[in-house]
């Protein structure tokens, strides 16, 4: 096997420097004309942090954590959530978008104790409106849900005091006992709670009511764009063309040895 002469292959490169800067200057003309055809994308992204009052859980498991946290991220996604932003970029801001254009540029991205809201689109501006949008919709569905769990573990309290009350009672409540004049208005009102409960935690959406969920970005759009800038294309297509061009050459010269 002929040994390959490096010092050949890098004379002929260097003698033919014209060849390079040509398909450097194609390359950055290609990349110009791409960017025409595919205009920048811009992102914009709001997130929420996430905290456990460990005062009422005690010591969670990370899987226990894991599982607040998924209940969180369940909601910020959730169809409701989905379907509530979109009804207020329609009536508040005359922006039509249907649901399937917003699923294929939005993003929920999970990071510790953080999740932040993604959207893209090509105009920044819209991109920063329906993501704030977003976020306004989801931080009011999830503090009503807040308040619902909340609510709902405050009836269970009272309930199992119910229960309590009655499992302390030899035989039967008699007037007056517990705050019930007798039993039937006893298991009327534990059948009231029970519902209430019920209805309550249907309500907080499976979040735990332990848990405090912050706004703290409310929407901004990168000064980059994510995807399609101009100049990084340009610079793409010159640099594709001079190792093109290198590599041919060191092809030829290595065939003709």
């Amino acid at each position: 096997m002929e040994k390959i002469d490096l010092i050949k292959i890098i004379k002929k490169i260097s003698d033919r420097w014209y060849f390079h800067t040509s398909l450097m200057i194609i390359g950055g003309f290609s990349g110009l004309f791409f960017s025409y055809l595919n205009p920048p994308v811009f992102e914009s992204s709001a997130v929420f942090s996430v905290t456990i009052d460990y005062t009422q859980t005690g010591v969670l498991t990370d899987i226990q954590e894991d599982q607040a946290m998924r209940g969180v991220g369940s909601v910020l996604s959730s169809d409701q959530v989905i379907m509530q932003t979109l009804s207020q970029l329609r009536s508040e801001f005359s922006q039509e978008l249907n649901q399937s254009d917003f699923l294929n540029n939005s993003y929920l991205d999970r990071e510790e104790f953080r999740w932040t809201l993604r959207y893209r689109d090509p105009d920044p501006e819209k991109a920063e409106l329906v993501v704030r949008t977003w976020a306004r919709s989801a931080n009011l569905i999830i503090q009503e849900a807040l308040t619902h769990s909340q609510s709902s573990n405050t009836l269970l309290s009272n309930l199992n005091e119910m229960k309590i009350c009655l499992q302390k009672s030899p035989y039967s409540i008699g007037p007056g006992y517990c705050g019930f004049k007798d039993l039937e208005s006893f298991l009327e009102s534990v059948g009231k709670l029970s519902s209430q409960i019920q209805s309550e935690k249907e309500k907080s959406l499976g979040i735990f009511d332990a848990l405090s969920v912050s706004l703290v970005n409310k929407g901004q759009v990168s000064p980059l764009a994510v995807r399609g800038q101009q100049n990084l294309l340009v610079l793409s297509g010159a640099m594709i063309g001079m190792v093109m061009s290198i590599i041919f050459t060191a092809v030829k010269v290595m065939k003709r040895s």
